[in-house]
């Protein structure tokens, strides 16, 4: 049995596709010009592959977030299920800051 995704969940994962659909596009668009350039302007070849790396940085982050939260909301419903009650802690508390 299929459950319907509730309008804020469909909200959420349309926002995770935007986000990580914009340092995709971005790196395709730096990957063909890098290699429209590797023979004739090696140091913007260079350039532009310095801005795939830090897209690619981008992306991990999103996805380390991503997950985080998804292991969030796991132990509330897990919480939740046995009767207890959550206990918020500051986001700093709970995770490094990058």
């Amino acid at each position: 049995m299929t459950r319907s995704a509730e309008p804020a969940e469909i909200d959420f994962y349309g926002a995770v596709v935007c986000e990580l659909r914009q340092p995709l596009t971005a790196i395709n668009g730096d990957v063909e010009l890098a290699m429209r350039l590797l023979e004739t302007d090696p140091a913007s070849a260079l350039d532009a592959l310095g801005q795939v790396a830090t897209q690619l940085t981008r992306i991990d982050r999103l996805l380390v977030e991503l997950r985080d939260r998804a292991r969030d909301a796991a132990h509330a419903d897990a919480l939740f299920a046995r009767g207890g009650t959550p206990v918020s802690r500051p986001r700093s508390a709970t995770r490094p800051s990058a």
